[in-house]
């Protein structure tokens, strides 16, 4: 758990500020897209090996207005791993928003899933497919054989949330299949280690030639924000801000942070990490508009 003086005490400030009407044309130009992001609520039934279950309600409806308070007028909703294969909650939110919303659902093997269902996860906003297993046991990928084709007929990515130490028994695998990816959270590497010294992030910087992995410069204080102010500018040298995307991480769980002060706060990081406003609309607008369907 990140304390809130702690987290208080490491945050990152501001490089310079823009003036207020520079800012606004910025964001009224394209709506910006929050690219990472999580929705639930009380009472719905939690995956059997969830690392934490929260005791609050995130609805969509929250999101949708913070969102809207900060600029952002679109947001990509990923299922959170203590909800397991119960996507129901998720798929909700993309019926009651379907121009705002675009969803990344976790889903079982087990569990066949036809081909009209497919299609109809795809007309709700499905834009890929997330495997959150940080701390949790590796997938059995031959039972997805049918899923990730599925994932590449439709050109959708595959999300990882793993820790940087495993992606390099992942990545290859993935991308040899001709996958896209995602990865979130500055690429997951070991804060202990941090982005100079961590061997799965120095692959991760390897691959970006191949054009298709993508970044998401999101949850800093998941890997440091000490540890994500360097790793910023390799991600952008080695994706450039056609790889890049930016996410929120809201609600921010399974930490004490406060869930409606620390989304500017993760904006106005960008803003040091990323401080030409060129590179930072195409990580706002372009690229996730693109990758997604906006």
């Amino acid at each position: 758990m990140i304390g809130r003086r702690a987290f208080a005490s490491g945050a990152l400030g501001l490089a310079a500020a823009r003036p207020a009407h520079a800012q606004e044309k910025e964001k009224k130009e394209k709506p910006w897209i929050d690219a990472h992001a999580h929705v639930f609520a009380r009472g719905l039934k939690s995956y059997v090996g969830a690392r934490y279950v929260p005791d609050y309600d995130a609805p969509w409806q929250t999101l949708l207005a913070l969102a809207g308070q900060n600029g952002i007028g679109r947001a990509v909703i990923l299922q959170p791993s203590f909800l397991g294969f119960d996507n129901s909650y998720l798929m909700e939110a993309l019926k009651a928003e379907p121009g705002r919303l675009r969803g990344v659902p976790w889903i079982s093997p087990s569990v066949e899933t036809s081909a009209e269902q497919w299609e109809e996860m795809a007309r709700l906003g499905v834009r890929g497919l997330r495997f959150p297993i940080f701390r949790l046991p590796a997938p059995h990928w031959p039972a997805y054989d049918g899923m990730l084709a599925e994932a590449l007929k439709r050109d959708w990515p595959i999300h990882l949330y793993v820790e940087g130490r495993r992606l390099p028994s992942m990545l290859s695998q993935l991308l040899d299949a001709g996958h896209k990816l995602v990865i979130p959270h500055f690429g997951m590497f070991d804060r202990s280690l941090g982005p100079l010294r961590d061997p799965g992030f120095e692959l991760l910087l390897q691959k970006a030639g191949t054009g298709r992995i993508w970044v998401v410069l999101s949850g800093a204080y998941r890997v440091g924000l000490e540890r994500a102010r360097p790793a910023a500018p390799l991600l952008l040298a080695a994706f450039g801000p056609d790889r890049l995307m930016w996410g929120s991480d809201w609600p921010h769980t399974d930490t004490d942070l406060d869930r409606t002060t620390t989304y500017p706060k993760t904006l106005q990081w960008l803003e040091e990490w990323v401080p030409d406003a060129a590179m930072r609309q195409k990580i706002l607008v372009d690229t996730p508009a693109k990758l997604y369907g906006f």
